[in-house]
């Protein structure tokens, strides 16, 4: 009979409250205020205009970027309590990039939650990563840091962050390289061979130089791009010329 009752009252919340039926199970929590989460997953794109401003998701995220960096930022301070900083803010920077963020929103569907329109337009690259922040935003507004701390640690840092698998991943190859250049005494420079393109449509070519001789070279829309195509190519060269970087 209790089974029974208990089934039928989880059908009730799922009809009658969908929305916040699934926030809770997602985060662990149920909303106070189901507007602030109808809100962390509403897109610019489809903003509501009330009384001249326009309701987004943005400020959520503003406000949820710097709680997660915080809780992230005490979660590996005590986990690796013998690392130094550098490898701490690398830490913190792999997990809160924003291509980490849109597949730990995917992997708790987020995305089936989220309101936008492409009208004209390809689905934005960040969408999913802006509204986990939003959604963390909106947590701490409803229900305080402890639960923005608990949902974050205990749901996403140790179900769906593989922090060994993180520690090895190259976020920048151009600041490795750099970093390396400067540890050992190396000279290591970036030179432009060339750029071509309209301003709409540029495309660069950059050469990695090191001890005056060219290691790899690299291209793309940017000259960011160029350069880290050519430090990883780089990178790979010196670590099988010259054992690892």
């Amino acid at each position: 009979m209790l089974k029974y009752w208990l089934t039928k009252w989880s059908s009730l919340l799922k009809t009658e409250g969908n929305f916040s039926f699934k926030v809770a199970s997602i985060t662990g929590f149920k909303p106070k205020n189901e507007q602030l989460y109808r809100l962390a997953f509403t897109h610019s794109s489809v903003s509501v205009e009330t009384k001249g401003k326009k309701l987004n998701n943005e400020r959520l995220e503003f406000l949820g970027d710097a709680v997660l960096g915080s809780v992230v930022s005490e979660y590996l301070y005590q986990k690796y309590p013998h690392k130094g900083e550098g490898f701490l803010t690398s830490m913190r920077s792999k997990i809160v990039s924003r291509q980490h963020l849109n597949k730990l929103a995917l992997n708790l569907k987020l995305n089936e939650l989220l309101e936008y329109n492409t009208t004209g337009s390809t689905t934005p690259k960040s969408i999913n990563g802006d509204a986990f922040e939003a959604l963390i935003g909106a947590l701490f507004l409803d229900r305080g840091y402890r639960c923005c701390q608990r949902f974050v640690v205990h749901t996403i840092l140790q179900n769906h962050v593989n922090l060994e698998l993180l520690s090895k991943q190259v976020n920048s190859y151009k600041s490795l390289m750099l970093e390396w250049a400067a540890k050992n005494k190396q000279k290591l420079f970036f030179k432009m061979v060339s750029e071509k393109g309209q301003s709409h449509a540029k495309h660069f070519v950059i050469a990695l130089w090191y001890n005056q001789e060219q290691v790899a070279t690299g291209s793309g829309p940017s000259k960011k791009k160029a350069e880290e195509q050519a430090a990883r190519d780089a990178y790979n060269i010196l670590a099988l010329n010259h054992g690892p970087v």
